[in-house]
């Protein structure tokens, strides 16, 4: 046998025992991954519950005021401190419709449907009346493109806060113009939770709890659409309330000269919460 021949021999047995290694190699390597169990991985995965969401108390009254009287029987609106008041007032004629010490007011057009909405605060019982000749807005086009508001003083006396105000570029008091104002809250059009204020340019917030408080205001066309700047003022009270204390005992008779006449038409009951 040639060298030429040896060497292709020796080249051969080495091929083969190449082959046979990667061979037993390969699958030794497939049974131990065959035998080898797969441990799947729990995940617990924690799905956080949705908060729970307290419903406001909503106590809506349907109300009809027909010659200067409101159809209810007895003429009583009954809720509870912490309720969300909320009265669909039509009228069959033009009037001034307001509750008195809560201080709200809303202006009644014949035969069109409005809303009044504010929270019952305070326990008592509170005149309900409308007033008539005020506020007639018949052939009236004011023009308040260039009205402003702001605030000029804050005073404060116990937990009681005077807010006074300067108005430019438009008569005040007139005709369908007037200011609201609120605490703690930035005002917003058709905001019929607002203090309203028609023929003076300073309002007393009463029975304020101790602590920081902001105080808006903003002139109102008839509509209670807000016109012009909106003007706030932070101020403190340092006085803690008196036990007992709520807007019946505070509140005394001031509240707004609304002219015209004014006529009782019933009453809103806020009674103690449960």
């Amino acid at each position: 046998m040639s060298l030429q021949n040896n060497t292709n021999l020796l080249y051969a047995i080495i091929g083969i025992a190449i082959l046979a290694i990667a061979v037993f190699t390969f699958v030794g390597f497939d049974e131990e991954t065959a035998e080898t169990p797969v441990v799947e991985e729990e995940v617990e995965i924690e799905v956080a519950e949705e908060p729970s969401i307290v419903e406001e108390k909503i106590k809506e009254f349907d109300i009809s005021i027909v010659d200067r009287k409101m159809t209810l029987d007895p003429p009583i609106i009954s809720v509870e401190v912490g309720n969300q008041v909320l009265l669909n007032i039509i009228s069959d004629e033009d009037l001034m419709f307001h509750v008195h010490e809560y201080d709200h007011e809303i202006m009644l057009v014949a035969d069109e449907l409005k809303v009044l909405s504010f929270p019952a605060m305070f326990p008592g019982r509170f005149e309900i009346e409308v007033h008539i000749g005020e506020h007639d807005m018949d052939g009236m086009e004011m023009d308040a493109s260039n009205a402003q508001i702001s605030i000029e003083s804050v005073m404060v006396m116990e937990n009681m806060a005077t807010v006074s105000v300067e108005i430019e570029g438009v008569e005040f008091p007139s005709k369908g113009i007037h200011w609201h104002v609120k605490l703690d809250e930035e005002l917003k059009n058709h905001d019929h939770s607002a203090l309203m204020v028609f023929d003076e340019k300073s309002y007393v917030l009463k029975a304020i709890p101790k602590g920081e408080h902001t105080v808006y205001v903003s002139l109102v066309n008839a509509e209670h659409e807000l016109i012009g700047n909106q003007a706030s003022k932070t101020f403190t009270i340092e006085t803690e309330m008196e036990d007992g204390m709520n807007m019946e005992e505070e509140h005394g008779e001031e509240g707004h000269d609304h002219g015209g006449e004014a006529i009782l038409i019933g009453f809103l009951e806020v009674m103690p919460k449960a």
